[in-house]
């Protein structure tokens, strides 16, 4: 049989970046990481043949890397596209490929309507029936960004998780929906339309960075988040904590990105800029540049994460449900004394400040970090529990 190692690599990493190829309105260039026998044409024609089977939007082939902005470096990064072994694959091998690439944990999303009949992408794995973690990643991140965490929790939990609306288009090609509300109130509503969704009655929400926000929101508006673990929270407390320079300056470029199109476009020039992903993790940068891809998306996100850094949260701290609240000394990105104001606000609250980790290590599912989750989960889901 032949060797389809590579093969299966490149459908992966061509869903892993599809949420970028669906939204950019022109074809991504992508530039291939090793030299291509019979060049430009032959990486095309490999490209062609696995996207049609995966169902994803044809790319386009540019020899370097040179002209590509930020985006399309990433996916190019992601991609490192080079000759698979034994040449390109026939129509039953690559049939094959793509149907690993698609059954793929944690596979393909569910559409579920919110409220306000807002299409929601999401995602569930582990049993049913087991108790409910709803993972609520940050503002804007790719479903992919979550998956450590589902993988982590859901031998033993019944995970779900969503991406955030209006942000992401469809598998269908329809593109990006209408953006009809992004208060952090409607973002909040959205993890109980997903709860909805997946016939769950409760749930323990794992907020992360603004998801942290989210969670706290619905928290305050459902008993049916039964229980909050809130990792490296990115708040709005006014006065009662402070904020690193990383968040006013992000709460200066969404207010701008949010005041209009015109303005959104004039600042995803400056975003596109190559240099833009030397602060950008490598192994995720593909993520982490979705919500600056293209004006469009930079204008709607300037909305609904700028909603998520400036609602006031001090009035959500009023949920009596137990609650874990982690950080570390070492984030320079969502500032520490954050979570010590929410965790000594929030009625049931323990805090955890770990002695290492960055903020994107939150979402890395490290083995210490998931031993911590588990524990918080085991210890609420005892019967025996101690009461409030």
């Amino acid at each position: 049989m032949p060797e389809t190692g590579s093969l299966d690599a490149l459908a992966r990493a061509l869903l892993d970046t599809a949420s970028l190829t669906r939204v950019v309105p022109e074809p991504v260039r992508v530039a291939p990481a090793g030299p291509f026998p019979g060049g430009t044409p032959s990486a095309r024609a490999l490209l062609d043949r696995v996207t049609g089977a995966l169902g994803l939007p044809e790319l386009a082939v540019v020899p370097e890397p040179g002209p590509l902005p930020a985006a399309e470096l990433a996916v190019s990064r992601r991609l490192a596209l080079r000759p698979p072994p034994g040449g390109t694959p026939g129509g039953d091998l690559l049939g094959d490929v793509a149907r690993r690439a698609l059954a793929a944990f944690p596979g393909r999303p569910v559409v579920v309507p919110a409220h306000d009949g807002t299409p929601l992408r999401c995602w569930a794995a582990g049993p049913e029936g087991a108790p409910a973690v709803a993972v609520v990643s940050a503002c804007g991140m790719p479903a992919g960004l979550a998956v450590k965490w589902m993988a982590a929790l859901s031998s033993t939990h019944r995970v779900v998780t969503w991406e955030s609306r209006g942000l992401f288009a469809g598998d269908d090609g329809s593109g990006l929906g209408e953006l009809t509300g992004h208060s952090l109130g409607v973002q909040g509503d959205d993890l109980l339309a997903v709860l909805d969704g997946f016939g769950i009655p409760g749930a323990h929400a794992m907020g992360l960075c603004g998801g942290a926000a989210i969670a706290l929101s619905a928290a305050a508006r459902s008993e049916r988040i039964t229980s909050l673990s809130l990792w490296h929270g990115d708040y709005e407390l006014g006065d009662g904590a402070p904020k690193t320079a990383h968040q006013r300056d992000m709460e200066s470029l969404l207010a701008m990105a949010a005041r209009g199109r015109r303005q959104a476009a004039g600042m995803h020039r400056l975003m596109s800029r190559p240099s833009t992903l030397e602060a950008l993790r490598p192994d995720i940068a593909h993520y982490l540049i979705h919500p600056y891809a293209t004006p469009e998306l930079l204008y709607r996100y300037g909305l609904l994460n700028g909603a998520i850094m400036s609602t006031d949260c001090r009035p959500l701290l009023t949920a009596g449900r137990p609650a874990l609240v982690v950080t570390s000394a070492e984030d320079s990105t969502a500032h520490p004394a954050g979570s010590e104001y929410v965790a000594a606000h929030l009625p049931r609250a323990e805090l955890r400040t770990l002695p290492e980790g960055d903020h994107l290590t939150a979402f890395d599912a490290g083995s210490e970090l998931v031993v911590l989750a588990r524990q918080f989960l085991c210890d609420v889901t005892t019967k025996d529990r101690k009461g409030p």
